[in-house]
């Protein structure tokens, strides 16, 4: 299993990180169309939940086939993976009201049966995919990219405690720590930390932690959210201007 993949700056081209896609294609072309994105020298880093609530999940899951992209796992691609280990130990209930019924349809099972190929990418997906990038600049800073939150003061402490602590590794993909009254957390030893997990009206900063999670889980009105916004959209943004995005809006 990958914990933590270090990938080196671009030499090529721009690099942009983009929030939760949640199975949404179309928009998510569109914005990369609006940044005249070039998959020859650009490179596109997601912070997780490709899939789930979205008609085109397979397809946005067969991303990561493209020498382009690179992306984190989520809370939702966990769901996937954890299925695919032991399929007795989820709730697939849940998980078809939890959004997956958007594009497995009957269920997990007999979507599978139908799509071996991407069966044998997810189960290699589940033994591949990172909890956490670090993206080097040109300029020698280091972003580090994971689904919710890094949930540590310290970026060594974290790469020491990641392999070995499960429950670390949870709270990666499922922590909401941005939710809370006055939170804001400077990990140290790290330039800047990039999450999505929690829907956000705009592209928020605290300490330096950024959060561009902006709502593609609310395009599709019968999924309900406590973090409803009335303009949801996917959010790709070059990895120079987060360091911009001011704090404490």
């Amino acid at each position: 299993m990958s914990v933590i993949e270090r990938i080196a700056a671009n030499q090529k081209g721009r690099d942009f990180v983009v929030g939760d896609v949640h199975g949404w294609l179309e928009p998510l072309q569109a914005e990369l169309d609006a940044l005249c994105f070039n998959p020859e020298c650009d490179r596109l880093f997601s912070v997780g939940d490709l899939i789930n609530r979205g008609p085109d999940s397979a397809a946005c899951l067969l991303l990561t086939q493209e020498p382009w992209f690179h992306a984190v796992r989520g809370n939702h691609e966990q769901i996937l993976f954890d299925w695919l280990a032991d399929p007795a130990g989820v709730d697939v209930d849940a998980w078809m009201r939890y959004g997956g019924r958007a594009w497995l349809g009957r269920g997990p099972e007999h979507f599978f049966a139908r799509n071996t190929a991407l069966r044998v990418h997810a189960e290699y997906l589940a033994s591949v995919m990172p909890w956490v990038i670090e993206l080097s600049l040109a300029d020698g800073r280091r972003v580090a990219i994971s689904h919710s939150s890094l949930p540590a003061e310290e970026w060594l402490e974290l790469q020491l405690r990641l392999p070995q602590e499960a429950s670390l590794r949870e709270s990666l993909i499922w922590d909401r720590p941005v939710k809370a009254s006055g939170f804001e957390r400077t990990v140290e030893g790290i330039d800047l930390c990039v999450h999505g997990h929690v829907v956000v009206p705009r592209i928020l900063r605290r300490g330096n932690g950024i959060y561009i999670d902006t709502g593609a889980a609310l395009f599709d009105s019968r999924y309900k959210s406590d973090d409803q916004i009335p303009h949801p959209r996917i959010s790709a943004i070059q990895v120079e201007d987060l360091f911009r995005v001011p704090g404490n809006l």
